[in-house]
C-alpha cells in the first residue's frame, strides 16, 4: 500500500487556514493605513521639499560668496591699492622738520639763531637746501638758502629721514658719518635744545 503524501499536506493547509483566519479575528484593527494625499498635494509637496534643498546651497553659496565680497572690501580697505611711491622733496622734509620742533623750547631762545642745511641723496638723486631760523622765539622753516647763517649743516637725506621719524636721535644724527657742520658751535647747540 501506497500512501499519498498529499492527505497530509492537505490537512496542514487546512488547518493552517483556520489557524490563520483565528489570528485576524484577534488581532484588533489597531492601526488604519495612512490615507493617501491626492497627487496634486503630493507634487506640490515635493517641489517645495526640493526647492527648500535646492535653495538652502544656493544660500549657502550667497553667504560665501558675500563673505568673500566683505573679505575682499576689507582687505582692500586695510591695504589701499598700490600707489606710486611718493617721492620726498625738500618741502615734505621742512613740513616734518617743522613738526618736530618743539614751539615752547624754541621760544626760551631770545635771540636769532639760524642754519643753512644741505640734505643730500633724496630718493631720485638730487639734493636739497632749507634753513631753521628762530628769532626771538619764533621759529621758521623753509626750503631756500639762508646767507645769513650762524652755521651750516650738510646731511643725507636717509640719517635726517631717520631722525624726522624718531629712529635716530639729535645726538646720533650728529655723530653719524653722514653729517657735517661748521660754523658758530654756540649757535648750534642753542639751535639744537628746540629739539
Amino acid at each position: 500500500m501506497i500512501k499519498s503524501a498529499k492527505k497530509p499536506d492537505e490537512k496542514k493547509t487546512a488547518e493552517e487556514t483556520k489557524t490563520a483566519a483565528v489570528k485576524t479575528e484577534a488581532k484588533p484593527a489597531a492601526k488604519k493605513a495612512p490615507a493617501k494625499k491626492p497627487a496634486a498635494k503630493t507634487a506640490a509637496a515635493k517641489a517645495t521639499k526640493t526647492a527648500a534643498k535646492t535653495a538652502k546651497p544656493a544660500k549657502a553659496a550667497a553667504k560665501t560668496a558675500k563673505a568673500s565680497k566683505t573679505a575682499k572690501t576689507a582687505a582692500a580697505k586695510k591695504a589701499p591699492a598700490k600707489k606710486a611711491a611718493k617721492v620726498t622733496t625738500v618741502e615734505t622734509v621742512c613740513k616734518k622738520l617743522e613738526k618736530k620742533i618743539s614751539k615752547t623750547k624754541a621760544a626760551a631762545v631770545k635771540e636769532k639763531v639760524a642754519v643753512d642745511i644741505e640734505v643730500w641723496g633724496f630718493e631720485d638723486g638730487s639734493n636739497g637746501k632749507m634753513y631753521i631760523e628762530v628769532n626771538n622765539g619764533v621759529v621758521t622753516v623753509s626750503p631756500h638758502t639762508y646767507n645769513e647763517k650762524d652755521f651750516r649743516v650738510s646731511v643725507s637725506y636717509a640719517n635726517a629721514a631717520a631722525f624726522l621719524d624718531g629712529k635716530l636721535t639729535l645726538k646720533a644724527l650728529v655723530e653719524s658719518k653722514d653729517f657735517y657742520a661748521e660754523g658758530n658751535i654756540a649757535a648750534a647747540v642753542k639751535l639744537a635744545s628746540i629739539f
